[in-house]
């Protein structure tokens, strides 16, 4: 029973990482957006502005393609394909989200820039993330000790 308990432990904190890891990539493009035209970088209510629709659209979307299940979330192969196919939508949503949020009409609000830069961003830095968890799970995994997932 006690191991039960202990797989249960590790899964939760598992989803609660990269809930956070994903979150702070979100968090990283925004910042950098920030920096590169010259904008606070200390103002939180325009970041988390700004992150919102990103964050609404990932987490809308992004579970339905299984990346927070630890069979997808731990093998690269699974999860590849998923993280990639998930957030071209959710990309797409955000842009959608963002235009609204922004007040801007939709046949006009989206700019095709600003929608490369963000989808390209967000999904490689994700996918550089997603990467570097599971080479830290296998290796706490196989160190003396170690946690096992």
């Amino acid at each position: 029973m006690q191991h039960t308990k202990n797989q249960t432990k590790t899964s939760s904190t598992g989803l609660w990482l990269l809930l956070v890891g994903d979150l702070l990539v979100i968090l990283s493009f925004v910042w950098v957006g920030r920096g590169s035209h010259s904008l606070a970088l200390t103002d939180l209510p325009a970041i988390l502005f700004t992150a919102l629709p990103f964050a609404i659209a990932w987490l809308g979307v992004m579970p339905w393609f299984g990346i927070y299940r630890s069979e997808i979330a731990l093998q690269r192969g699974k999860l590849l394909p998923r993280l990639l196919g998930g957030w071209l939508l959710a990309g797409l949503l955000a842009q959608v989200l963002r235009t609204f949020f922004l007040g801007r009409d939709l046949a006009t609000g989206i700019m095709p820039t600003f929608a490369l830069i963000s989808m390209v961003y967000i999904g490689l830095v994700a996918l550089l993330w997603r990467l570097a968890y599971i080479w830290w799970v296998q290796r706490q995994a196989g160190a003396p000790g170690g946690a096992r997932s």
